[in-house]
């Protein structure tokens, strides 16, 4: 029996299976371009305000990674802006790319698999500017789920413990 990492009670439902995931994920590609743009830049302002206040993204300043999500055809450029947050286009000219299946992010965001195991194993890919890339890359490594915002670290913990069980 599988349980809730946070609560330890008994998951009622089984696991969600990736290929039941996918639709809701792009379903939420869809939304129109303003405000998918404004929701992941809350978002990722939100998830992303430690590293933010302590300057860790001024590599990124007039510089534009893109990030993109292969199976969902989905692609997002963040930028940091002059008042030093991120702003998150749908569209533009990047510097570097990362790009892989949402899977692979999600593996990369738990920490459920080492970032370079991914790009070795092809799951991720890097290219353009590769160091500024590398950066992006090495910056979410580092990042330590209990310092980001709660309901986001709940979701993160128990996707990795969704990861674990479904072996994937």
């Amino acid at each position: 029996m599988l349980v809730n990492p946070i609560t330890q009670q008994p998951l009622a439902l089984p696991l969600p299976q990736p290929a039941l995931i996918t639709p809701g994920l792009k379903a939420i590609t869809q939304l129109p371009h303003g405000l998918q743009a404004q929701v992941l830049t809350k978002v990722m302002n939100t998830a992303f305000a430690v590293p933010l206040a302590e300057d860790e993204f001024d590599f990124l300043t007039g510089r534009t990674i893109r990030i993109g999500l292969r199976d969902l055809n989905a692609n997002w450029f963040v930028s940091l802006n002059e008042d030093n947050q991120l702003l998150v286009r749908l569209s533009g000219e990047e510097d570097a790319s990362i790009e892989g299946d949402w899977l692979a992010f999600l593996k990369m965001a738990t920490h459920y698999c080492d970032p370079d195991t991914l790009f070795f194993q092809r799951q991720l890919s890097i290219s353009g500017d590769t160091e500024l890339g590398l950066h992006v890359k090495n910056l979410l490594d580092s990042l330590e789920i209990d310092t980001l915002p709660k309901p986001l670290a709940r979701s993160l913990t128990l996707s990795h413990h969704y990861l674990t069980k479904l072996a994937l």
